[in-house]
């Protein structure tokens, strides 16, 4: 099988904004220097309509959470080594450990290894990451009550005990109501192997050769009836055939996987992925390149922040979470939104900021399509409140002409 829509995150996000993509592009126009202070899932970057890395055009994104940009950047300079920690089964008791590594990683203070060099990224860390919010939605959002001993066992912690403010990971089950999403979606797969008989032209061999067995271990051919108990035939997936030639197989971390980080990386490569607070990427001096201080271009800012206090939404949903952020890009956008060289752009909730942002020339656009679910939403009367502010330099939809040049796949 052959993934399609590579130009999607593999991982999913709570508030993704892959289908409000088309028309922040329409608003934002195609601008020499675009800037998301909140990255997430990149999924607007990702779908530009505009040909990417371009010369004198540039790409700058940012996000607080520093699991998730080392995951980004160890996509962007490592994506076959990535994809190799990340391409793995569904298991509940690896989940657990992975999270705890996880969460152990980051409180070490490693993560702050990003600040320190625009490059560094931890591959493991990050493919771990990926397979783990593929398991788990909100997956490191909230302190859990388990954790790992010195000796390796998982055990609960005793939060009201002196000098226990280790953080934990909560110890549920995988997320098991779909067919598997990011890095474990079904067109990922591959073909099985074939389902032979093992050899049995001898009394064993390498491992199994006849010296090595114990007494008491029969040599009886094993049962060559259909399948029984845990290996009856109606267990078996698709995709493990009999008809396989010279019992094909494909290596444990998937090609398409692979296929589908490398065009990521290639998509990323000269994106500037910074991990730190939202407000010193819109700083004169960080979002306004060049081209556009000589009056020949602009900047495109594209804000979507946590959903605020006041948008009724459940706390505890991103990693680094904070009710309060949406109030401060609300009101640095009051400030800013004149700006002839900026084209600005706000995402959040209808009703969850008043109509001060109107007041000043600002258009309101509603986005969302009844038909879809998308970025970890349970309801899908919260999504038709999703809306866009577009500030008054931005372009108007219905005058903007698409592209002549479209982002296409880059390995097709």
């Amino acid at each position: 099988m052959t993934l399609k829509n590579l130009q999607k995150a593999p991982f999913p996000w709570f508030g993704g904004k892959s289908k409000a993509a088309p028309l922040v592009w329409d608003l934002l126009g195609d601008v020499e220097h675009y800037v998301e202070p909140f990255a997430g899932s990149l999924a607007v970057l990702l779908n530009r309509p505009h040909t990417p890395n371009r010369a004198y055009y540039s790409e700058t994104v940012n996000d607080m959470d520093g699991l998730l940009v080392n995951a980004w950047r160890a996509i962007q300079w490592h994506p076959e080594e990535t994809a190799a920690h990340a391409s793995w089964p569904v298991a509940e008791a690896d989940k657990h450990a992975r999270q705890i590594a996880l969460v152990r990683w980051r409180e070490q203070g490693l993560v702050d290894k990003l600040a320190g060099s625009p490059k560094w990224c931890d591959t493991e860390m990050a493919g771990w990451w990926l397979w783990a919010v593929c398991v788990q939605i909100g997956a490191f959002t909230s302190a859990g009550a388990w954790t790992a001993d010195e000796n390796g066992m998982i055990v609960k912690i005793d939060r009201k005990a002196e000098g226990r403010g280790e953080p934990g990971v909560t110890r549920n089950r995988p997320f098991l109501g779909n067919d598997g999403q990011g890095v474990n979606r079904p067109a990922a797969r591959e073909l099985g192997v074939s389902r032979d008989l093992p050899h049995l032209t001898s009394n064993g061999m390498g491992v199994n050769h006849p010296g090595t067995k114990e007494p008491g271990v029969s040599r009886d051919l094993p049962c060559m009836v259909d399948g029984r108990g845990v290996i009856v035939p109606s267990l078996r997936e698709p995709g493990v055939l009999s008809d396989q030639p010279d019992n094909e197989f494909h290596p444990h971390t998937m090609p398409e996987l692979i296929r589908w980080f490398q065009w990521l990386s290639a998509r990323l490569r000269h994106v500037r992925i910074l991990n730190g607070d939202w407000a010193r990427l819109v700083t004169n001096g960080a979002s306004k390149t060049l081209n556009v201080r000589m009056g020949d271009g602009h900047v495109g800012i594209f804000l979507d922040p946590p959903y605020a206090d006041t948008a009724d939404r459940t706390k505890g949903l991103y990693d680094s979470e904070d009710l309060d952020v949406a109030h401060l890009v609300k009101q640095w956008c009051v400030k800013n939104g004149a700006d002839p060289d900026r084209r600005i752009v706000f995402a959040g909730y209808d009703g969850e900021h008043d109509h001060e942002l109107k007041d000043l020339g600002w258009t309101e656009h509603e986005w969302y399509k009844k038909g879809f679910l998308n970025g970890g939403y349970g309801k899908e009367s919260q999504q038709d409140r999703e809306r866009l502010w577009a500030s008054p330099h931005c372009l108007n939809p219905a005058d903007n002409k698409p592209p002549v040049t479209v982002q296409g796949d880059l390995f097709a």
